[in-house]
């Protein structure tokens, strides 16, 4: 019997001498220039508790919550802005995780700060698999810059956005992102996939009722912490980092059976006037003032790769584009950033294509050069003028563990379009002052695609005839035409001109160049000799830094 009660006892004292684990994290959330929320699991109920500081072994900093809880959450406040801090979680004085190199995060820079801007975006990554493995390590490896956030594009977790699939997939330390959730802050948006726990297309519920395994395991803005205009939820929400600001809609609120519930206008049955999220947006970009904006969420307005935005059952993606891309466009978003498609796109410095794919014509491409800024083909966003502002270029990343092999591309909004089996990848955003280079890195780590955009204290050429510009005059005729055109010119200065004639999917052909005098001139083009076919064509008159354009028709 003695033995009995010594073996009781024995149990009994290692049980409540247990070591407390973490099971998930810790992980960065919500974070402004003055405070960071860190989040993690234990497998059984403790206090939070956590100490932070700017250098290891000196954490002098104490944040804690006495409730005991399994999923915890500390919001760290009081810090200096754009400061590194370390940081460790603890069960009451037992270190848990951190006090290490691993476990560290540098808070926002004060809003409107003329900072250095890094941001990594991933799409549809979370399948456990080889690709989403070697995506993130080229990426880690790639990255000797350091990044400040990364953002989520949908179909974070695959099949069903389950718990058990986010834990195993998206936060686990093999496929996942355990290790770089230490020290990045990610700032997701929701996917379809991710919505089958939330709200299912075939029974959906009302928006403010959405909750689930994405939601139960994020902690995003809702009251506008790090700037932007408060959502009051975390359905949609927008942020400040430097000078830019990022905003991050919801593409799943749709509903095919109720009015009230289709806050996106993805059925034609229902007003898309009362949308909460259309009027919060409209809000929100009122209010910013950063000369910078990046908007991103998961199902893209253009794209053909694995999904087809023109086909009719895509009605989630057509909403999209007929009832948020003009109000986008409107307030001068430069930079528009989806998944879903599992493939890789990225268009030229576009505005205006809000119908079908083939209602897309010459005047929707503003600039229909490469991006490349090495060989003087950076899009020019100026920021003066009658129509300031203009132009936006639209990237789709799906493909950060999906693809798509053998894509039926042809969207002529896109400069660049591939998939492949080695063509999984992520897309890197870098801004400096008046530049934004956009990137699309694969698994191997190299460089697929690159594109550069500067927005300019000046002007557009879309000013015509202005004080800044060297033309007085242009038109090209006959228009239509079948074999030749003359293009008819003022010059108020001397200088150098060129005429370019391109076609819709970009192909280039410099038809003139010469220094020219004050005056009026006229270039005769005998088009016969590019083996033309019929369609549209822009005509681009260039002077300087200053162009015109003028679409010209071909009928046989």
């Amino acid at each position: 019997m003695k033995n009995i009660f010594l073996l009781l006892s024995i149990c009994c004292l290692f049980f409540s001498n247990a070591q407390v684990s973490v099971t998930v994290g810790p992980y960065l959330q919500s974070p402004t220039s003055t405070s960071m929320k860190i989040m993690w699991r234990t497998d059984s109920a403790t206090a939070s508790k956590v100490m932070v500081g700017t250098a290891l072994n000196s954490l002098g900093i104490l944040a804690e919550d006495t409730a005991v809880v399994t999923n915890h959450m500390v919001n760290v406040t009081g810090l200096q802005p754009y400061t590194k801090y370390f940081y460790a979680v603890y069960d009451g004085g037992t270190l848990l995780s951190g006090n290490d190199s691993e476990h560290w995060f540098r808070t926002f820079p004060t809003a409107g700060s003329d900072v250095s801007t890094r941001v990594w975006a991933i799409g549809d990554f979370g399948k456990g698999n080889s690709e989403q493995r070697r995506v993130r390590d080229a990426y880690i490896n790639y990255d000797t810059v350091g990044t400040d956030f990364f953002i989520w594009l949908g179909d974070n977790a695959y099949a069903d956005g389950t718990e058990a699939e986010y834990l195993n997939k998206v936060f686990d330390s093999i496929n996942g992102y355990a290790k770089p959730m230490k020290h990045w802050p990610f700032l997701p948006s929701p996917g379809n996939h991710d919505y089958n726990s939330i709200s299912p297309v075939t029974a959906p519920k009302p928006p403010l009722q959405h909750a689930g395994p994405y939601y139960d395991l994020i902690e995003v803005y809702r009251n506008a912490e790090a700037g932007g205009v408060s959502s009051g939820h975390e359905l949609y929400y927008s942020f400040d980092y430097g000078n830019a600001h990022f905003i991050s809609l919801n593409s799943e609120l749709g509903s095919l059976f109720t009015a009230a519930d289709d806050w996106n206008g993805v059925s034609p049955l229902f007003s898309f006037n009362t949308s909460p999220q259309k009027q919060w947006l409209i809000q929100d970009l009122q209010a910013n003032t950063k000369p910078w904006v990046i908007a991103y969420f998961h199902q893209p307005p253009y794209t053909d790769g694995s999904h087809d935005a023109g086909t009719w059952w895509e009605v989630y993606m057509k909403a999209m584009r007929k009832n948020y891309v003009p109000i986008l466009e409107q307030y001068g978003v430069d930079l528009v950033v989806c998944g879903h498609s599992h493939v890789y796109e990225r268009s030229y410095l576009a505005k205006g294509a809000y119908g079908d794919v083939g209602d897309i014509t010459l005047f929707n491409i503003l600039q229909n050069t490469s991006g490349n800024d090495a060989i003087g083909e950076a899009y020019l966003k100026y920021k003066q003028g009658t129509n300031p502002n203009q132009g936006t270029v639209y990237v789709v990343c799906g493909n950060s563990a999906s693809k798509d092999d053998n894509p039926p591309f042809n969207h002529p909004y896109m400069y660049s379009e591939y998939g492949c089996d080695t063509c999984c990848g992520s897309f890197v955003i870098d801004i400096t002052g008046n530049k934004l280079v956009g990137r699309h890195i694969d698994m191997t780590g190299v460089t697929r695609d690159e594109f550069t955009m500067y927005k300019i204290d000046g002007a557009a050429s879309t000013d015509e005839f202005g004080p800044n510009s060297p033309f007085v005059s242009l038109s090209v005729t006959p228009n239509p035409f079948s074999q030749n055109i003359n293009v008819d010119f003022e010059l108020k200065k001397q200088g150098e001109v060129t005429i370019e004639l391109s076609d819709i999917s970009g192909k280039l052909y410099q038809v003139f160049r010469a220094k020219l005098n004050t005056g009026s001139n006229t270039v005769s083009v005998d088009a016969s000799k590019y083996n033309l076919a019929k369609g549209s064509y822009m005509v681009t008159l260039r002077s300087g830094e200053m162009k015109l354009s003028r679409t010209i028709i071909k009928t046989e």
